[in-house]
């Protein structure tokens, strides 16, 4: 359906319906009280004629000739009078131009209001500020018919006389009504053009109002077609735009900002794997043509093959790492969490390199005790990758320090060691895939894959904890925290 895929045309749709239903509305109540104005004017004129019926009766003597009453009548448009005088003889006074229905002649309407002459008639002066009928009781004590083309709205009084015989006089009184109900008519007619057009001229208004509120959407949608990979570093406006859109738009440029940077991760990788594996294929390629130029002797042979398998040791173990860091950042990696001994794991790294330490006359130290639980090969890498890094930068003859400690909800393990400062500049980038400092920085001629530090990190998340480095006067400490204790 259209309105599902146009919000423009949706909310044209939604605000010209309650425009719609709100003109229905103020149209109705307007009609409604139109209706009860032209009630209360005709229960005014009529109850005043009573009034005035009441006081001609009063005081005029029924056994006297009846036309007395009725030239009295004659300026009274709309009145009919049937008096049963002491004799039992019916008088019936009825103006011109108006017929009333045999039932309201006889007396038999179930809306007639019975009233002793003695007893004043409630007389409503709608312009002296007094409190108006109840315009239900009004109503009910209307009577309301249509002769041919004309119709009427009447009310019906029974006077009963102080006399002997207890006469009665049945006074009926009437008003045409058709001028209202014509003046209804042309309003309705008029009220419903008025309503139509308005409709329409408030759907067109509304329209106009969602294309114009909507165009910092179409900017951004004609913003967001200029982004791709050769040019991610467009950016959404954010200036001059609605509170609501603005959002909107800082949380695409948030986004794009973290696309850009995974990009540029994604491009250095390439670049840098490319550049790493180079190196030993380039060595082993050029070691067997080497070879196979010529004849050689079988210890020529043998050398050649196990400088090979040093290669592809390393490109095993480079690729090995690239998929460990692949699994970690996607969560793929499965943790088997079992309580460990800290203390007990680095003791253990520590006897590993031990020799690797005392070849550069190093000396390594552990200290403090602590129990999480997490993976425990994980966390042995973990800890080699942070010590082996400490081996080869630390100067020789110095020492390198482990020091566990709790801190609030965390396991925190420092690894101090004692080495060239790394440069501010640098420290941001030392957990990057194959980023390596300084080569004057690196006291041991073994060449390094890059990939340690950048598994550290992931390991370190992986058990909700983060590793961080900061240098200073030529000391070095790595923080490895661990947030899920036991």
């Amino acid at each position: 359906m259209i309105l599902q895929r146009s919000l423009t045309l949706r909310l044209t749709w939604l605000f010209s319906m309650a425009a719609i239903v709100t003109l229905c509305i103020l149209s109705w109540s307007l009609k409604h009280e139109i209706s009860a104005y032209f009630l209360r004017e005709d229960t005014f004129i009529l109850n005043n004629k009573a009034h005035m019926m009441k006081e001609l009766i009063s005081r005029t003597h029924l056994n006297k000739d009846f036309s007395e009453i009725a030239g009295k009548m004659e300026k009274l448009e709309g009145v009919a009078i049937k008096i049963d005088n002491p004799d039992d003889q019916i008088v019936l006074y009825i103006s011109e131009n108006i017929r009333f229905p045999d039932r309201m002649l006889n007396g038999n309407a179930q809306n007639l209001i019975d009233y002793d002459l003695e007893k004043p008639l409630p007389i409503y002066n709608y312009q002296g500020g007094k409190k108006e009928p109840p315009l239900e009781n009004s109503k009910n004590n209307l009577l309301e018919w249509r002769d041919k083309d004309n119709f009427y709205r009447g009310m019906q009084f029974r006077f009963t006389l102080k006399d002997s015989n207890h006469s009665s006089v049945l006074v009926t009184l009437a008003l045409n009504i058709n001028h209202n109900r014509d003046f209804l008519a042309n309003f309705n007619a008029v009220l419903l053009k008025f309503t139509v057009i308005a409709a329409l001229i408030s759907a067109l208004l509304q329209w106009f109002v969602t294309c114009h509120g909507l165009r910092p959407l179409k900017i951004l949608s004609q913003k967001a077609t200029l982004v791709s990979g050769k040019d991610i570093k467009q950016r959404m406006p954010v200036e001059n735009l609605p509170v609501e859109i603005a959002g909107l738009s800082a949380t695409l440029n948030s986004m794009l900002a973290r696309l850009e940077d995974a990009f540029q991760r994604l491009e250095n990788f390439s670049s840098d794997i490319a550049h790493e594996l180079r190196s030993p294929i380039n060595n082993l390629m050029m070691q067997t043509q080497v070879v196979l130029s010529q004849p050689r002797s079988k210890n020529e042979y043998l050398m050649t093959l196990g400088s090979n398998a040093e290669e592809f040791e390393r490109l095993a173990r480079m690729i090995s790492d690239m998929l460990f860091l692949a699994k970690t950042e996607n969560e793929l990696m499965t943790l088997s969490t079992q309580p460990i001994l800290l203390e007990q794991e680095i003791a253990e790294v520590v006897e590993f390199y031990d020799a690797l330490a005392e070849e550069r006359n190093i000396t390594l130290k552990s200290q403090g005790k602590a129990e999480v639980k997490g993976d425990k090969s994980m966390l042995r890498r973990a800890f080699s990758n942070l010590l082996s890094n400490a081996i080869h930068h630390s100067f020789e003859g110095s020492e390198i320090t482990i020091n566990i400690a709790n801190v609030q909800e965390s396991i925190i393990v420092d690894v101090v060691n004692s080495g060239l400062t790394i440069p501010e500049e640098e420290l941001p980038h030392l957990f990057d895939r194959f980023y390596r400092a300084d080569k004057a920085r690196t006291c041991c001629p073994l060449e390094r894959v890059g990939l340690g530090l950048a598994i550290t990190q992931s390991i370190a998340k992986a058990h909700g904890g983060n590793v961080s480095v900061r240098s200073q006067d030529k000391v070095t400490t790595f923080t490895f925290s661990i947030n899920e204790v036991s």
